[in-house]
């Protein structure tokens, strides 16, 4: 009885530690609030790797995210590497969780050229800081902007709870 029940209170201990070592930026795992702040319809992935999938999706309007059945419709993508988290809430603004634990974080940017969205006089910001991209990649449909060793500023520094959100434009 006594060793059922100290393998049951082991195992509930470990799901405990597990889950809090793991949480989001409330816990242990370095991570950083993104949102993309422009005007329009922004749809936060729940992909967590940079597969075929973009963590960031941006519409000219809801309508025209609705209407996205081939997915030509955004205006703008964004994928970060190697994974996000997951979107959230924070102090009422919808995000999304990269993790930011690893030796890099990148993120890409993919512009749409189909429907006049893409400036080259435009650029990509971070907290108001234009951003220099490593690489460009360009074709008839779009331009893919790479950014390595993309640096958010932490949610959580030195595991405190602290609600800073990045914030990505393009202008």
């Amino acid at each position: 009885m006594k060793t059922k029940f100290f393998s049951i209170a082991f195992s509930f201990a470990m799901l405990v530690v597990c889950g809090l070592s793991m949480s989001a930026c409330g816990g242990v795992v370095p991570c950083a609030w993104v949102k993309l702040d422009m005007e329009g319809y922004v749809y936060y992935t729940t992909y967590m790797y940079p597969t075929s999938h973009e963590h960031i999706v941006y519409y000219e309007s809801k309508e025209a995210y609705e209407e996205d059945t081939w997915e030509t419709n955004y205006l703008l993508r964004i994928t970060f590497m190697p994974r996000i988290l997951g979107p959230a809430d924070v102090d009422g603004e919808r995000v999304t969780t990269v993790d930011i634990g690893g030796k890099y974080c990148e993120m890409d940017v993919t512009i749409n050229k189909q429907n006049g969205y893409f400036d080259a006089n435009k650029k990509v910001y971070l907290n108001g800081s234009a951003l220099t991209a490593q690489s460009t990649y360009e074709c008839e449909y779009f331009v893919k902007y790479t950014f390595e060793h993309f640096s958010p500023v932490r949610g959580n520094p030195s595991g405190q709870f602290n609600h800073f959100v990045n914030k990505i434009e393009y202008k």
